[in-house]
């Protein structure tokens, strides 16, 4: 029988995870979940409210259409699965090949890495997604040849992939998922000047409830929903591609747990992006690209380049508490999160202090109780922070690029640097060339490299 939020932890209760149902109604998109055991059922519907901006939707039973909404379906059940991680998972509708079977078991468990190693899960057989059935052709893509969808965060990465895309008489669109945030992703979207499209997710109440009442929680990769939300809304309104504006950096984690890397960043990871283009190869025959156009840059590159957009400093913001589920959004930059402590770090090489501080409206660098969170960015302390950071040699780059460029830096900074970097990191001229050059090791294909080649040489 179904239950109202059980007493007590749901672990000893629920030993299945369902996918009950998946549909395009209208424009709405429902998806239903249920945590099941011997003697009770919680059941749960998100939905995405598609906005009528997006234009005439395609038929929700399209084949293609139909494939993408599976693989979010499986995307976004994380969020409850995570609450008491049952053994099994059954989907209710559809079948599921080895190889996607593999593909899904992959994304939970490198994609929850963060979650299993703060609640101590042992990851190993955590989940195991099974197939259900044959490998089927892929279904036929009508021709999508609208503007491309660009992922828009507010932050940082978006505005250079728009720049980039801009510069290159390129047409896009701007998309957000979500509302969280949605103070400076407007802003921001306003000064990009684009066609801007905001299909709102209602995560189920209960999920919070669960949460509240001390269920397992955790971080979850909500760029792997980001990534199939977008294929499905582009399958529905025909576009071109969804383009994502993840960088290099996102690929290295911060620690291991019993043998799994721990990135809080892997589905933003280059590893994600190829199982996504192999899944679209078996999926789909034609139809939207899935890209990250910023993947060859580091964090320092794309900063660089960031830099030279001051029309954007009063509204952007990559603070992370600016996008929580919950609570009241804190100022543009808190200036105390390991976030924000990178970014300004990416940014002093920069600009000049008149700029970096209309930029931030402070100094995350010159605060003393910030003086650890350094310490971790540069790799000289515990681990790098489970946030969507760079990699210890962009930090000690970045420093180092300031100090030649006679940037002011707090006294905290410089004593890091001269006392524990400067006499063990090596080369800082060579450290400071590789991460300011464009790798080779991405997924794009020769127009997308072409275009961020051309905005790269004005940056």
């Amino acid at each position: 029988m179904a239950s109202d939020m059980p007493a007590g932890s749901l672990r000893q209760r629920i030993d299945r995870f369902r996918f009950t149902h998946r549909t395009v109604d209208g424009r709405k998109i429902r998806l239903g979940y249920a945590l099941a055991g011997p003697s009770e059922t919680i059941a749960f519907e998100e939905t995405l409210d598609i906005p009528d901006s997006l234009g005439p939707l395609a038929a929700g039973d399209d084949p293609a259409v139909v494939r993408a909404l599976a693989a979010l379906h499986l995307a976004g059940g994380t969020s409850y699965w995570k609450t008491c991680v049952p053994k099994h998972l059954a989907v209710d509708e559809g079948t599921l090949s080895a190889a996607d079977a593999a593909f899904w078991t992959e994304a939970y468990t490198k994609g929850m890495a963060e979650f299993f190693y703060r609640n101590g899960i042992d990851p190993a057989g955590a989940v195991q997604f099974e197939r259900t059935g044959s490998t089927p052709q892929p279904a036929p893509a009508p021709p999508c040849d609208g503007p491309a969808l660009l992922l828009w965060g507010g932050g940082k990465d978006s505005v250079v992939s728009h720049e980039a895309l801009a510069a290159s008489a390129e047409p896009h669109e701007l998309l957000t998922v979500g509302r969280a945030g949605w103070e400076w992703i407007g802003r921001s979207a306003g000064i990009a000047g684009r066609p801007h499209h905001v299909v709102e997710r209602r995560l189920d109440p209960r999920l919070s409830e669960l949460n509240a009442a001390g269920e397992l929680n955790g971080h979850v990769p909500i760029s792997a929903y980001l990534a199939f939300a977008g294929l499905v809304l582009a399958l529905l309104t025909r576009r071109s591609a969804v383009i994502a504006s993840n960088e290099a950096s996102a690929s290295f984690g911060s620690t291991s747990w019993r043998g799994l890397d721990v990135n809080h960043q892997w589905s933003k990871s280059l590893e994600f992006e190829r199982g996504v283009a192999a899944w679209r190869a078996r999926n789909l025959a034609g139809g939207p690209e899935y890209l990250s156009l910023l993947r060859p840059w580091t964090e320092l590159r794309i900063v660089r380049a960031f830099a030279r957009h001051p029309g954007y400093f009063p509204a952007v913001t990559s603070c992370n508490r600016n996008f929580s589920q919950s609570g009241p959004a804190p100022a543009r930059w808190c200036l105390t999160c390991p976030k924000c402590v990178f970014v300004s770090l990416m940014a002093r090489p920069w600009l000049d202090d008149g700029r970096y501080h209309a930029l931030f409206g402070g100094d995350a660098l010159a605060d003393p109780a910030n003086t650890d969170t350094i310490a971790e960015l540069l790799g000289l302390r515990g681990m790098k922070p489970f946030e969507c950071v760079g990699t210890p040699d962009e930090s000690i780059a970045a420093i180092h690029l300031a100090r030649s460029r006679g940037r002011v830096l707090p006294h905290g900074s410089m004593t890091l640097f001269n006392d524990r970097i400067a006499q063990t990191a090596g080369d800082l001229e060579e450290i400071a060339r590789k991460a300011l050059s464009t790798s080779s090791d991405h997924a794009l294909a020769p127009r997308w490299s072409e275009i961020l080649e051309r905005y790269a040489a004005r940056s």
